[in-house]
C-alpha cells in the first residue's frame, strides 16, 4: 500500500508538470481565450490591450463554452438550493437538463463543486482525469504482472494519450474512460476471489462511468469490460448480474436520457460524411506515429477537412517500439486479448470494405455520433501492450542482430513517411515536414538510447528511465500545444450588455440579430431566456417550429446543422412574436435600417458601445389567455394556418385535438407569480372558460394543476403548451415531474437494495 502511495505521488508530480500553468501561474484549463476572441458579446471588447476580437486563441473546446460549463453552472446552482435539476428553462424555450446525460448531474465527483468555487472545482476535475486514469492503469498493470517501470510506461502513455489530451477540457469523456482500468482491476480481483469489496467497487465504477457524462463512450466501456471478463474465463451469469446492477443503479440517469433521445432532433450523420469525414482514412493512420503530420487545429494549420479530435490515435512514439517488440515475441493470453482489441477497434474506426458496408445501416449510438469515440480502447490497449514490451526488453538480452531486427521496420516506416511527404501537395510540405522532422528526431533519439542497452546491457534501467523521460516530454508537447490555460478573469468576464439584460429582461426572451447574436446556451450561464439553443438532444417538434421562422413552413428534415442548432430568423416575425422575444440585440456592424427593424414593430430601447437593443412591441406575453382555437392534423396544415396573414396568434391557438368545453368571456387578468426551472406559478381571473397558452416547449413530463387539481396539457401551436382554465379566480401550477425520472429513481433504489442483499447472501455462504 505504501509503495502504491509513492507511485501515486510520482504520477501526481508528472500530472502537475503537465498542468504547470495552473500550479505556478494559477491559470485554469478553460477555453477563455476562445471566448473573448470569437464569442459575442466578448469579442467586441478589448482584453489585455488587444484589439476587440484579436486575442490569441487555440480555437479549441467550443462545446465547453456552449454546453458543458453553462449546464454545470445551472445544475450545480440548483443542487445547492436542494432542487433536482430536471429542467433548463433558458434555452430552446425550455428543455430537459438532467436527461441530457452530458450535464452529468449525478456524477459523484461533483461534490467538489460544493467545496470550491465552480471554476476551481472544474479545474480540479480536469486535473483528475489524467491523474486517476494513470494511477488506475498503474494498479491494473501491476495486477496482471507487469513490473513497476513497465506499469509506469503504460500509465503515462494512456493518461496523456492523444485521445485523453484532445478531450481533456470537455470534462466528460475523460471522466468516463478514467474508470476503465479500475473496472478491469476489479474484474481481475474477482476472478481470483469474490469479495464484497471488489464487487461493490466494480458496480460503483461502472455506474460512475455512466454518470460521468457521455452515454456512447460509456456504452463502449461497458461492452469492452464485459467481453474482457468473459475472455478472462469469468462466469458469464456472475458478471452479467454485477453489470446489470450497475446499469440499474444508473437508471435514474439512463431512463430520462433514453426518453429524451427518442424524442429529440438528433439524427444520424449522412452516410457520405461517415465514410469520408468521420472514419479514419487509411492514409491518416500515419497520425499514430506522427500525430500532427497534417497539422494541428490549435496552431491553425490543420490541413484536412475533417475533425482532428476524431483522428488522433497516438500514445507517443516511444511506446510503439515496445508494442512491436510484443508482436515478435511469445504472447500470453492477456497480450492476445489486447492485440485483438486493437484490431477490432481499427476495423470499426477506419474506412475499409467492412465499414463501407456496415455504416450503410443506421446503427443506434454509432451512426448518430462518431464511431471514432471508441479509439480510447485502442489507446488503452496499446498502452498495456507497451508495458508488456518493456518487460520483455528488460528481461531479455538484446544483441546487435536482435536490435536491427527490432528497429528495421520502424526505419523503413519513417523512410516511407518521408517519401509520402514528397508526394503531397506543396501546401502540405511546410507543416508536415516540420512535424515529421520533430517525430524523426524523437525516433532517432529513441534508437540511440536503445542502442546503449546493446552496448551496455547492465544499464537497461537507466535506458528505460531515459525513454520514460523522452515519452513524457513527447506527450507533454502535444498536451501543451492543444490545451488552453487562461487567467480566471477570462471565465465569462463581465460585460455591460449582459449586465443590462440581466437586470431588465425578466422572463422575457432575448435574441441577437446576426453580428449581435450571443452563441447558443450562453443564456443558460446568465439565466437569460433564449428561444435558441445548441445541442442535438432537444425537442424535435420544437426544432421543426424554429426552422419555420426562416421558410414559413414546417420542415421535418434535419441536417448536420439543424440537428444541433435551433436558430431563429427575422424572415417571419410571427414566430418571434409568439415566442415572446421582447428584446432584440443589434450591432452597428449589421448596418441595420428601418427595413430591418420597422418602427411599427420595434422601438430602440438601449444604445451603447456599438450595441443596440430593440423592444419588440408585438411580442406576445409568455403566458396569455384566448377564447378560440383551431384543430389541425398535420405539420403542413399547421403551417398554412399559422403563417396566413389573417391569423392572429394572440386571439386563437392551434391544437391537435378537440376540447369538450365551450369558451367564452371577454374579461381576464393573468400574471406570473413565480417562474422557476421546474415550477411555474400563475394567477388567473376570468369571467368565463378560457384557454391558457404558455410559450414553453411541450414535453410529456410536465404536469399542470388548477387549484391543486391536475388538468390536461394540450400540445398548442405545434410545440407549446395550453390548458383549460375555468371561469373565476385560480392558482395554476406547471410542475416538471417526468415519469422517466421517477421510475428511474425507483429502479436505482431497487438495484441498490438488491446489490446489498446479493452481497450479504454471498458473505453468508462464505461464513
Amino acid at each position: 500500500m505504501k509503495k502504491n502511495i509513492l507511485y501515486f505521488l510520482f504520477l501526481l508530480g508528472v500530472t502537475g508538470a503537465f498542468f504547470y500553468k495552473t500550479i505556478i501561474f494559477g491559470h485554469v484549463p478553460f477555453p477563455g481565450d476562445l471566448l473573448v476572441s470569437e464569442y459575442s458579446p466578448w469579442k467586441y471588447y478589448s482584453y489585455l490591450g488587444y484589439n476587440p476580437g484579436s486575442y490569441p486563441n487555440k480555437a479549441q473546446y467550443f462545446d465547453v463554452l456552449r454546453q458543458m460549463y453553462p449546464w454545470k453552472t445551472l445544475s450545480i446552482s440548483l443542487l445547492k438550493q436542494g432542487i433536482v435539476p430536471l429542467w433548463n428553462p433558458y434555452n430552446f424555450s425550455g428543455t430537459p437538463l438532467l436527461a441530457n446525460i452530458q450535464s452529468a448531474v449525478f456524477y459523484p465527483l461533483n461534490f467538489l463543486y460544493f467545496l470550491l468555487p465552480q471554476i476551481y472545482a472544474w479545474s480540479v476535475l480536469v486535473f483528475f482525469q489524467p491523474l486517476l486514469a494513470g494511477f488506475f492503469t498503474f494498479l491494473y498493470a501491476r495486477r496482471i504482472g507487469l513490473s513497476k517501470i513497465s506499469s509506469i510506461f503504460s500509465s503515462i502513455s494512456f493518461a496523456f494519450s492523444s485521445f485523453m489530451t484532445v478531450w481533456l477540457e470537455y470534462n466528460t469523456i475523460g471522466q468516463v474512460i478514467l474508470w476503465l482500468p479500475l473496472i478491469l482491476l476489479n474484474i481481475e480481483k474477482l476472478l481470483v476471489k469474490k469479495t464484497i469489496l471488489w464487487e461493490v467497487l466494480l458496480i460503483a465504477s461502472l455506474a460512475f462511468s455512466i454518470f460521468a457524462g457521455h452515454i456512447q463512450v460509456a456504452f463502449y466501456l461497458f461492452l469492452f469490460s464485459f467481453v474482457y471478463a468473459l475472455f478472462r474465463n469469468g462466469n458469464f451469469f456472475y458478471f452479467l448480474i454485477l453489470f446489470l446492477f450497475s446499469a440499474g443503479l444508473s437508471a435514474i440517469q439512463l431512463l430520462p436520457a433514453f426518453e429524451l433521445i427518442s424524442n429529440s432532433a438528433r439524427s444520424s450523420h449522412q452516410y457520405s460524411d461517415i465514410v469520408n469525414k468521420i472514419l479514419i482514412q487509411p492514409w491518416q493512420l500515419i497520425m499514430l506515429f506522427v500525430p500532427d503530420f497534417f497539422g494541428n487545429p490549435a496552431t491553425r494549420n490543420y490541413l484536412i477537412p475533417d475533425t482532428y479530435i476524431g483522428k488522433v490515435t497516438s500514445i507517443g512514439l516511444v511506446p510503439l517500439f515496445f508494442v512491436f517488440l510484443v508482436l515478435i515475441r511469445k504472447k500470453n493470453p492477456i497480450v492476445k486479448f489486447f492485440l485483438w482489441a486493437c484490431l477490432f477497434v481499427l476495423l470499426f474506426v477506419t474506412l475499409n470494405p467492412f465499414t463501407y458496408f456496415l455504416y450503410k445501416f443506421n446503427i443506434p449510438f454509432v451512426s448518430d455520433s462518431a464511431p471514432t469515440l471508441c479509439v480510447f480502447i485502442l489507446c488503452f490497449s496499446l498502452s498495456i501492450l507497451s508495458g508488456f514490451g518493456v518487460d520483455i526488453f528488460r528481461k531479455e538480452n538484446t544483441s546487435f542482430k536482435k536490435y536491427i531486427y527490432w528497429i528495421l521496420p520502424f526505419i523503413l516506416l519513417f523512410v516511407v513517411f518521408w517519401i509520402y511527404l514528397l508526394l503531397l501537395p506543396r501546401n502540405f510540405f511546410t507543416v508536415s515536414s516540420r512535424n515529421l522532422i520533430y517525430s524523426s528526431l524523437v525516433f532517432v533519439l529513441t534508437l540511440i538510447i536503445l542502442f546503449v542497452s546493446v552496448v551496455r546491457p547492465k544499464v537497461k534501467v537507466v535506458v528505460l528511465i531515459c525513454l520514460l523521460v523522452l515519452l513524457t516530454f513527447d506527450l507533454w508537447r502535444s498536451f501543451e500545444k492543444f490545451n488552453p490555460f487562461v487567467s480566471v478573469k477570462f471565465v465569462y468576464p463581465p460585460v455591460d450588455i449582459i449586465d443590462f439584460l440581466s437586470k431588465k429582461s425578466g422572463i422575457n426572451r432575448i435574441w441577437g440579430y446576426q453580428a449581435a447574436n450571443m452563441n447558443a446556451n450562453i443564456a443558460t450561464q446568465y439565466s437569460l431566456f433564449s428561444p435558441e439553443g445548441y445541442d442535438p438532444l432537444y425537442s424535435k417538434r420544437y426544432g421543426e417550429f424554429m426552422q419555420s421562422s426562416k421558410q414559413g413552413k414546417i420542415i421535418s428534415e434535419f441536417t448536420d446543422q439543424t440537428r444541433s442548432d435551433a436558430v431563429l430568423s427575422l424572415n417571419y416575425p410571427k414566430v418571434i412574436n409568439l415566442l415572446g422575444v421582447k428584446y432584440i440585440l443589434d450591432r452597428e456592424e449589421n448596418a441595420s435600417t428601418q427595413d430591418t427593424f420597422s418602427v411599427d414593430q420595434f422601438s430602440l430601447f438601449y444604445q451603447k458601445n456599438g450595441w443596440k437593443i430593440f423592444e419588440n412591441k408585438k411580442a406576445l406575453p409568455r403566458v396569455f389567455l384566448v377564447s378560440d382555437y383551431k384543430v389541425v392534423k398535420g405539420a403542413s396544415e399547421f403551417g398554412k394556418i399559422f403563417f396566413d396573414k389573417n391569423f392572429d396568434p394572440s386571439k386563437t391557438i392551434i391544437l391537435e385535438e378537440n376540447i369538450d368545453n365551450r369558451f367564452n368571456g371577454n374579461s381576464s387578468n393573468i400574471s406570473v407569480l413565480s417562474y422557476n426551472p421546474d415550477e411555474i406559478k400563475i394567477s388567473a381571473k376570468t369571467d368565463g372558460n378560457r384557454l391558457l397558452f404558455l410559450s414553453d416547449t411541450y414535453v410529456s413530463g410536465w404536469r399542470a394543476y388548477v387549484d391543486s387539481k391536475e388538468t390536461k396539457i394540450y400540445k398548442a401551436n405545434y410545440s407549446f403548451r395550453a390548458i383549460v382554465v375555468p371561469g373565476g379566480s385560480h392558482l395554476i401550477n406547471f410542475v416538471y415531474q417526468p415519469y422517466s425520472f421517477k421510475f428511474g429513481l425507483f429502479i436505482s433504489c431497487l438495484s441498490l437494495i438488491l446489490s446489498v442483499l446479493y452481497s450479504v447472501k454471498s458473505i453468508s455462504k462464505k461464513i
